[in-house]
């Protein structure tokens, strides 16, 4: 599949290298509630993190998404016997009611027209006690950055998140990943005079004055992360690009 910036594939030179790694530490991180346990990883894109789960000890894993072309990469993988893929509708999925153990769900939400429904049909599929995983963009970090993604319908804060997670989740805890950076002043004076730059569009003829390597240098000043994937509890004062939620059904 080629990369077009809506779903990860695994093995595109064209796609970054940090988008890879904040998705196999996601997987990382689901390892620790998986083992022994039927998991459903909706939205699975190309597979790589079902087939990771299906290795690590989960009892089954299956692998659903939308995209046809998506899952043709994903059953192209080694073949495991724990580890099934299908195309689902993540609105409509064609499970039985509590037949997982544990759903595992990233950078999936955001591109939805109708999160609410998704979240009841995950809770529908889900085990009373079973476990919710699920990674989205904390949109005051999208938006303090000045990342606009095309394919993102709804953002979601914190407090956003969890409201909800609330209908169906009597434990939720929300954690962060990818803190961002505190800039000194200059890279505040170059962060605000790019997103200057880019809302102009009669300025794009000032890109034949850096070559590619300058643009990456600018870029780099102004990112504004921190080289850090990790998934940890959130510290008070800090803002992270992603949360990760764990709700756990009632």
């Amino acid at each position: 599949m080629d990369y077009t910036g809506e779903r990860v594939v695994s093995g595109n030179s064209e796609m970054p290298a940090d988008i890879y790694k904040e998705h196999l530490e996601r997987y990382s991180f689901a390892l620790d509630f998986i083992k022994n346990k039927k998991v459903l990883d909706i939205a699975c894109g190309t597979g790589y993190g079902s087939k990771l789960m299906a290795e690590a000890g989960a009892e089954k894993v299956v692998g659903g998404d939308i995209e046809e072309g998506a899952i043709r990469e994903a059953q192209a993988l080694k073949r495991i016997d724990n580890l099934d893929f299908l195309v689902v509708n993540a609105m409509k999925m064609p499970f039985a009611e509590k037949e997982f153990d544990i759903v595992v769900s990233f950078e999936t939400i955001e591109h939805l027209s109708n999160p609410e429904k998704f979240i009841k049909e995950i809770a529908r599929v889900l085990k009373s006690g079973g476990y919710l995983i699920l990674s989205t963009p904390n949109r005051i970090a999208t938006k303090k950055i000045g990342i606009d993604n095309p394919f993102h319908l709804r953002e979601f804060a914190k407090r956003e998140i969890a409201q909800l997670l609330s209908d169906y989740f009597g434990k939720i805890e929300i954690f962060g990943q990818r803190p961002l950076s505190k800039m000194n002043a200059k890279q505040k004076i170059i962060q605000k005079a790019y997103f200057l730059y880019t809302k102009i569009k009669w300025l794009e003829f000032l890109k034949r004055w850096f070559n590619t390597n300058t643009r990456q240098a600018i870029g780099k000043e102004i990112i504004g992360l921190e080289d850090n994937f990790h998934i940890s509890e959130m510290k008070p004062g800090r803002e992270y690009l992603y949360y990760v939620a764990v709700g756990k059904k009632r």
